[in-house]
């Protein structure tokens, strides 16, 4: 009696996706059934709209299953029979990677194309006024954004930057997230003028910062430990706004890793890295902090974060790659009076501290 191929459902074309995320991440993925107990986190980030498109990837695969000749339907005996049944096993999976989205095949062939050197990439953090218990169904309430276009060879090429109304806020907040405003970004969680309402613009803007060409699928970074509240912060953005999350959150230690690998055949280990991305130098810089926080004196700030990312990537790459380093790449590097000999100048540091120098 012939074995009957098991059944495919949404959550099994999901996992499907998730595998190079999977191997991006350092997991051990060989299939779809290790993938599917690694994913459920994932796919509980998923919309309503998201979950029904795997859905019906499901039931295209279905319809194609049934219509494509099996080795039991298929006419003749012997080896025959077998091959036909497996020109319609092909066939039917053929059909269903056409169904998939073309932009992520579109990606994967630019980044074959181009190199690092030259590559843009986009560096985005979310902060929130706090997190609630994993049991509550809204676990971040989000309360600014900041964006990033960044590239080794030019720098900071661009930036995006807002502060998110929290509406609504979830039951329980105030009893387990710090009332009135967090001790870190010192944004108010009610009656902030600056805060934006209007989601769905707050959202298309963004989306057209980040690719103003209407795409599926968009790859931007953020530190690992920040990928889950991002994801889930877009999510909820997206979803205000009516609109469909095309973003893929890829960790910046592992692209930073690559920038490495690439060029000298070899890469410092992943605590180095984060090291590196811990580092405190650039935290009062000019020109890094959004309006609103420089006005305060508060360091800690979406926009900075974001901006700070870019800075250790050129300060620790440069030498690598040749690059000259620019006042686009370190806020440090701005351009200076030309010295003369015996004269005492007066340069800005960081944090507009001054300092008397002597030029020799």
């Amino acid at each position: 009696m012939p074995n009957k191929r098991a059944a495919r459902n949404a959550y099994f074309f999901f996992a499907l996706d998730m595998i190079p995320e999977l191997r991006r991440r350092g997991l051990q993925v060989s299939g779809v059934r290790d993938a599917i107990s690694l994913v459920s986190g994932d796919w509980a980030l998923l919309s309503v709209e998201q979950k029904e498109k795997y859905a019906e990837k499901a039931k295209m695969w279905k319809r194609l299953d049934a219509d494509s000749p099996g080795p039991e339907r298929a006419s003749g005996s012997g080896d025959q029979g077998k091959e036909k049944g497996r020109f319609g096993d092909d066939w039917a999976r053929q059909k269903i990677e056409e169904f998939r989205h073309q932009s992520r095949y579109q990606e994967r062939l630019l980044k074959k194309a181009e190199d690092l050197e030259n590559k843009v990439i986009l560096v985005m953090n979310i902060f929130s006024h706090g997190e609630m218990p994993s049991l509550c169904e809204q676990r971040f309430v989000p309360c600014e954004i900041g964006c990033v276009r960044y590239s080794l060879k030019e720098g900071i090429l661009d930036s995006f930057h807002d502060f998110i109304d929290p509406g609504e806020l979830p039951l329980g907040f105030r009893y387990h997230c710090q009332a009135g405003s967090d001790s870190t970004h010192q944004i108010p969680v009610s009656g902030f003028k600056l805060a934006n309402r209007d989601y769905h613009n707050l959202y298309r803007a963004l989306c057209y910062f980040v690719c103003p060409v209407p795409s599926i699928c968009v790859q931007v970074y953020c530190r690992n430990n920040d990928i889950y509240r991002v994801k889930w912060c877009l999510q909820w953005l997206a979803y205000k706004g009516g609109m469909d999350n095309r973003f893929e959150l890829l960790d910046i230690e592992s692209l930073i890793l690559k920038y490495y690998r690439d060029k000298l055949g070899e890469e410092p280990s992943k605590p180095t890295v984060i090291r590196l991305l811990d580092s405190v130098h650039w935290d009062y810089a000019d020109n890094t902090r959004c309006k609103w926080h420089e006005e305060n004196d508060m360091w800690y700030c979406a926009l900075a974060s974001c901006k700070k990312v870019t800075y250790c990537i050129s300060k620790s790459l440069a030498s690598v790659y040749g690059v000259t380093l620019t006042s686009a790449h370190l806020p440090s590097l701005m351009p200076q009076e030309k010295p003369s000999s015996n004269d005492n100048k007066t340069i800005i540091l960081d944090a507009r501290r001054y300092q008397a120098r002597q030029f020799y």
